[in-house]
């Protein structure tokens, strides 16, 4: 991976209507406000049809070609995933999550080319589109990763520990710059570089895009012979440190989902809205003293939010005793997505 775009010159890639005149036209200059605000409506209209007759008429138009201008048109294309300025998730049941994302791609496609965006379209392996943000989660070097720590603290008089955190994951190694604003180095030197252990198995960056995609053939991959009652907690492990904190693609997004969800003792509960009120669909695992939880989006198979908690009444924790379902920590996952660069280490003092 160079961060080039290594799939423009092929030219089947340009086989999408409209795709001759826009070779013809070359460099052209960006559109009229009412062609910005007619074509964001067809957007909302090709995802809500009940929506698109209001938001094509009166202060609709102006107000959205006032937000396509200048900065908004950038941030409109922040390949970072922001979890945490976007509506509750929708759940979209496995069965049918593939199907409706080409409508919506297709959508966003259209709001792309109105705003004078340069949009190269390519397919993954089923022909499905792929947005341009995932092209580039495979080839940035930096895979960014924003969250807010909660932790219990021991005394019951004191206020919960919370914290924000950043990180900057690549080949070889992480950084970090936590609540105290100082970059850190995160990287494990034993492992000589990147890697998601998983059930004892080390995945580098690069072994990412050979994994299966299959769900029984990826978990083979990544349990192997591994046997035990650690097992199951281990692979949850994985399953959240690879969902959360790593540059895989879709579809081994939504592979990994399906080996989280096929966990023994697992159990899948749709609609439940994280401590930012954003819903997804939450996985849980009983393991020893604790339960386990990963809210995950399942349009995009992002982690909303981690949550350990008591299993049972009277675990102490310092001078508490916990009752069943009581947080001992939380993790939420404010946004991820590709970067091109990290911060420089902070100096030592």
């Amino acid at each position: 991976m160079t961060g080039q775009d290594t799939h423009t010159d092929d030219g089947a890639l340009l086989d999408f209507p409209g795709a001759g005149r826009l070779r013809a036209a070359g460099r052209v200059a960006p559109p009229s406000a009412d062609v910005v605000a007619a074509a964001l409506a067809a957007v909302r209209s090709a995802a809500d049809p009940t929506a698109g007759a209001e938001q094509a008429t009166g202060a609709g138009q102006a107000e959205v070609a006032h937000q396509a201008d200048g900065a908004s048109r950038v941030e409109a294309l922040d390949p970072l995933i922001g979890l945490e300025r976007e509506p509750a998730a929708e759940i979209v049941p496995a069965r049918t999550w593939r199907r409706r994302l080409p409508v919506l791609v297709s959508a966003a496609a259209v709001a792309a080319i109105a705003l004078g965006a340069t949009f190269q379209p390519w397919s993954d392996s089923d022909g499905e589109r792929v947005s341009p943000a995932a092209e580039r989660a495979g080839t940035a070097p930096y895979w960014e990763v924003r969250t807010l720590q909660w932790n219990r603290t021991l005394d019951r008089d004191d206020r919960p520990d919370e914290s924000h955190e950043t990180i900057w994951v690549s080949r070889s190694g992480t950084r970090g710059k936590p609540s105290n604003g100082l970059v850190q180095d995160y990287t494990r030197e034993d492992m000589g570089g990147t890697v998601w252990v998983i059930c004892g198995k080390p995945v580098g960056w690069d072994e990412l895009r050979k994994l299966p995609t299959d769900p029984a053939a990826l978990r083979s991959r990544l349990v192997g012979k591994a046997t035990g009652d650690s097992v199951p907690e281990e692979l949850f492990d994985g399953m959240e440190d690879l969902l959360a904190r790593s540059p895989a693609e879709r579809k081994l997004r939504a592979a990994l989902f399906e080996v989280l969800t096929g966990i023994p003792g697992a159990r899948v509960t749709e609609g439940v809205k994280d401590s930012t009120g954003r819903a997804g669909t939450a996985v849980e695992l009983d393991a020893d003293t604790w339960r386990r939880q990963l809210i995950v989006d399942t349009k995009t198979f992002h982690v909303l939010e981690a949550v350990n908690r008591a299993r049972n009444d009277g675990l102490a924790w310092g001078s508490q005793k916990l009752r069943s379902g009581d947080v001992i920590h939380r993790t939420t996952y404010l946004s991820v997505g590709p970067a091109w660069q990290q911060p420089p280490l902070s100096p030592l003092k």
